[in-house]
């Protein structure tokens, strides 16, 4: 069995957890604030790819909800309503 580490805070993972993926893998993360933190990151960041704005993203929460993402700014947006309310 893979242990799944977080990609931001690089804890193990709990099960079930938020998953993210996109064309290259997927990502795991602890909680909805390290989820926030990290793609909020990606997405400001001045020398981001174009992959990376444009890219197909797909995000599994611990309850089992699936939402589907256009470019990371989108993924960005729904983690700070979601983690501030």
């Amino acid at each position: 069995m893979n242990r799944r580490v977080c990609s931001y805070d690089m804890f193990a993972v709990p099960d079930p957890s938020f998953v993210l993926k996109d064309t290259v893998g997927e990502m795991y993360f602890c909680n909805l604030r390290c989820f926030c933190v990290w793609s909020v990151q990606l997405a400001t960041r001045p020398n981001l790819s174009e992959e990376d704005k444009t890219g197909a993203y797909s995000l599994t929460t611990p309850s089992g909800e699936e939402h589907q993402f256009a470019g990371i700014v989108d993924v960005a947006r729904w983690a700070t309503a979601n983690a501030f309310g």
